[in-house]
């Protein structure tokens, strides 16, 4: 009997703290998160958010995001660019490409990340 109490008691806070909720949220909040992350990133005129290895933050510029990843994400072996020669860059990975090298234009990484400069 106890333990029906216990029960029928934590049903009850779960479905107060969904009660704020309109029905389907979790189902819209399920497709955001299924959304491409090119589609979730914006530039809101304080920068670029929802970038890739970006830990939440926005950037103004394509330099200050790859100096971000340089410094932040490639010690933690995640991938970042680095600049072969100007405006030219090399994508690094701590996995070894069955390829040869990616290398990208500074405007194809521009386009590809949402930056205007």
């Amino acid at each position: 009997m106890h333990s029906e109490i216990k029960a029928m008691m934590a049903l009850a806070g779960l479905a107060a703290g969904c009660a704020d909720r309109p029905a389907g949220a979790a189902d819209s909040a399920q497709a955001r998160k299924e959304r491409p992350a090119m589609e979730q990133r914006t530039n809101d005129g304080d920068g670029v958010s929802g970038l890739p290895s970006s830990f939440g933050r926005s950037f103004a510029t394509l330099d200050q995001y790859l100096a971000h990843l340089r410094e932040n994400a490639g010690p933690i072996d995640l991938p970042w660019y680095r600049e072969i020669r100007p405006g030219v860059y090399e994508y690094v990975t701590s996995m070894r490409p069955a390829g040869p090298p990616k290398t990208f234009t500074r405007e194809e990484l521009m386009r590809e990340f949402g930056f205007t400069r």
